[in-house]
């Protein structure tokens, strides 16, 4: 009985692992030779189309007047502030520091509007897919292509 189970256990070994703890023999044949698949990588690059619209309008300001007052030409600027508002005298002042802190606001508003400009140019020269036209060119297009919307208008 014990030779039976010895005998049971080995042969179920050897049946669970098959052939696979046996190396292959080769019986003289030349084995196979797969060809490698050939790989081809093909890049294709596609240009984003992105819009470029103008710039807006240049600004348009209006003139500004100042009076100057002083004890001495007071009479004829109020005549004169009257005549011009159709007989009402409203007078608004700024002191000297309040004109200085306008002019240098104003300075700001330049300053930050030119850098906004500049930004848009460099994004717009990022993305664009004609690297010949410079920013100047394009700054000439967009003059031309303001000027056809104010005819438009």
């Amino acid at each position: 009985m014990q030779m039976f189970s010895r005998l049971l256990f080995i042969s179920s070994i050897v049946l669970l692992t098959g052939c696979a703890g046996m190396p292959s023999i080769n019986w003289g044949g030349k084995q196979p030779v797969v060809p490698e698949p050939i790989i081809k990588t093909v890049t294709e690059y596609k240009t984003l189309e992105i819009y470029q619209p103008p710039l807006p309008q240049a600004i348009n300001l209006e003139d500004v007047q100042f009076f100057v007052i002083t004890e001495k030409n007071k009479d004829e600027k109020i005549a004169e502030l009257e005549k011009l508002q159709s007989g009402a005298f409203v007078l608004m002042g700024l002191t000297p520091q309040g004109y200085e802190n306008m002019a240098f606001n104003l300075q700001e508003i330049r300053r930050y509007i030119l850098e906004q400009k500049e930004i848009i140019l460099y994004y717009r020269k990022a993305t664009q897919e004609d690297t010949d036209t410079d920013s100047e060119d394009w700054l000439e297009k967009n003059e031309e292509l303001s000027s056809e919307q104010l005819t438009k208008d």
